[in-house]
């Protein structure tokens, strides 16, 4: 166009020179074209794998908060799992430091207890000792009993012995006057405080304070009641004998008839019984407290 202005060419060469610089310009362009489309898709497609590497990055980012949020989650309970386990710990350890002590207590308990069996086994042992002892006791003292029960029965039968329970113990004797064989000579006795008391003599005979002491200091019981019924036989006698001295004085022989009285040996009539505690000839023992002396009057009241 600038031939064509100045006319230094003519028109279709200007023409041709202008087509062929388009051309070569719309080459140039196409090239430029080309390449900036080939460098727009070489970074169009680097910055799609950018785009993808960045939302790939997002993704693994938003994995990654996931992971973090769930490990956070998983650690908070690992946490809250280890302070149940601390207190659980805790409180375990201190149930068990209670159970040990509880144990020692439970030991100690047991040791007690031991203890106490070992005792009462000795106690038992010692009781069982004791009962045996007193079973035999018990033995002899029916043997006793029964010894008492023959001497007493033996007293009623052959030397009219009787023995009434009242205000004390009272002995009836009769079958000692020969010639009023029914005629009673009693005397009456009772324990007060360990000590032999006589309520009652009919008759009197003499030398009874003396007996009393005798009978008091030896605890012989049963001597002192053969003794008496020999006091009332021997006051008979003496009464017998006045009696015939006066008849004999007078002439009158209607006395002198009764046969001689009753000769009361020891042997014979009852058993000889010391307070030393040793066994008479009939099996008897001589009862040595305020508790056996209560007994034989009781026995002998039964």
């Amino acid at each position: 166009m600038q031939g064509i202005h100045n006319g230094d060419k003519p028109i279709p060469e200007a023409m041709t020179e202008l087509r062929l610089s388009f051309e070569r310009r719309v080459s140039d362009l196409r090239e430029r074209s080309s390449v900036a489309s080939a460098s727009f898709s070489r970074c169009l497609r680097s910055s799609r794998v950018v785009a993808d590497d960045y939302l790939a990055s997002l993704e693994k980012l938003d994995k990654l908060k996931d992971e973090l949020r769930e490990g956070q989650a998983k650690l908070a309970e690992q946490l809250s799992v280890k302070t149940r386990n601390g207190a659980r710990y805790a409180a375990m350890t201190k149930d068990l430091e209670a159970k040990k002590a509880k144990c020692e207590q439970i030991k100690k308990m047991i040791s007690d207890q031991r203890n106490k069996v070992d005792e009462c086994a000795s106690i038992i042992s010692k009781s069982l000792h004791a009962l045996e002892a007193c079973e035999e006791k018990l033995r002899q003292g029916q043997s006793e009993k029964e010894n008492l029960d023959s001497a007493i029965a033996w007293y009623q039968k052959s030397l009219g012995l009787q023995v009434v329970e009242g205000e004390g113990v009272k002995f009836i004797f009769n079958k000692i006057d020969s010639t009023n064989p029914d005629k009673e000579y009693s005397f009456t006795v009772r324990l007060d405080n360990d000590k032999y008391n006589l309520l009652q003599c009919d008759p009197l005979v003499e030398g009874i304070d003396d007996l009393l002491k005798d009978v008091n200091k030896t605890n012989d019981f049963f001597g002192f009641v053969r003794i008496m019924r020999e006091k009332f036989a021997a006051s008979n006698f003496s009464v017998k004998a006045v009696s015939i001295t006066q008849a004999s004085l007078s002439g009158d022989t209607s006395l002198i008839t009764g046969s001689s009285p009753v000769e009361l040996k020891p042997s014979i009539v009852t058993p000889s019984i010391a307070k030393t505690g040793a066994k008479s000839k009939m099996g008897i023992k001589t009862p040595t407290s305020s508790v056996r002396r209560s007994a034989r009057l009781q026995n002998i009241q039964g």
